[in-house]
């Protein structure tokens, strides 16, 4: 088990919910104090996004910080061998192309060397996920899985059962960032996945408040925070405004699990 999936595990047996932030690696200049600002905050786990030029299943939020991350000049190696050391444990957010391109083994390998706990592929199909499931586990690397709130409920339960650290449920059939359907129905297929000894279920896509967040949390274990974080951080917000921002959604989080 990786100290992601101990971490979460260990939250959800608490009683809490828990609350994975985001960071889109070399962002700005200060990117690794916006990782220690979210942690700082009370976030469980990181997600580190990998600058990608095309990734599709995100919003215009989360482009412009990959688009202002590749101007800068930054690489994937360059954001591993700068990740700082936090008490949280950290996730890779990237495509399949940076798997393609290194090789799944080197990949993964890479990740875990630079002390990364948890890895997503946004863009891989589950039916072709299966040299990466075995190589992320082969480097003790929790390969965590999307499911969509289309996906069929017999085929969500086979990934979930096969994801590693959490499973990573889809708010939204549309990228990431603020969504405009606040009908809570659509995260019933999260809930419906829950049990008390499969992986925390977690739900991002449009949780862009400290009450949708909430709201989210009652059908999950609980909630990825990613635009509505890295929106402040190209608006130039301070790490300790993103700090207070993610302090604020904890509270929240912490005050539904005490009713």
């Amino acid at each position: 088990m990786t100290t992601l999936e101990r971490t979460l595990r260990d939250i959800r047996t608490s009683g809490s919910k828990c609350l994975v932030g985001y960071v889109m690696g070399g962002i700005r200049d200060d990117w690794t104090d916006l990782v220690r600002a979210v942690v700082d905050g009370g976030a469980d786990a990181v997600e580190i996004g990998l600058p990608f030029s095309d990734p599709m299943l995100d919003g215009t939020t989360i482009q412009r910080a990959s688009l202002a991350a590749l101007e800068r000049g930054t690489r994937l190696e360059q954001v591993l061998d700068d990740l700082p050391d936090v008490s949280a444990p950290l996730i890779a957010m990237t495509y399949s192309n940076h798997l393609v391109a290194r090789g799944a083994a080197n990949f993964m390998g890479s990740l875990s060397s630079a002390g990364v706990s948890g890895s997503i592929v946004a863009d891989l199909p589950f039916e072709e996920s299966t040299e990466y499931l075995f190589e992320a586990r082969a480097a003790s690397v929790s390969p965590v899985l999307m499911i969509a709130p289309s996906t069929p409920d017999e085929d969500a339960q086979q990934i979930a059962r096969a994801s590693g650290g959490f499973v990573y449920a889809m708010g939204a059939m549309a990228p990431t960032g603020p969504q405009h359907d606040t009908r809570e129905d659509r995260w019933e297929f999260a809930h419906r996945l829950r049990s008390e000894d499969g992986l925390p279920i977690m739900i991002g896509f449009g949780i862009d408040s400290p009450e949708r967040a909430v709201r989210a949390a009652h059908m999950s274990d609980g909630v990825v925070v990613a635009s509505a974080l890295m929106e402040a951080a190209l608006e130039g917000a301070s790490p300790t405004s993103i700090m207070r921002t993610v302090a604020t959604f904890r509270e929240r989080l912490d005050e539904a699990g005490r009713r």
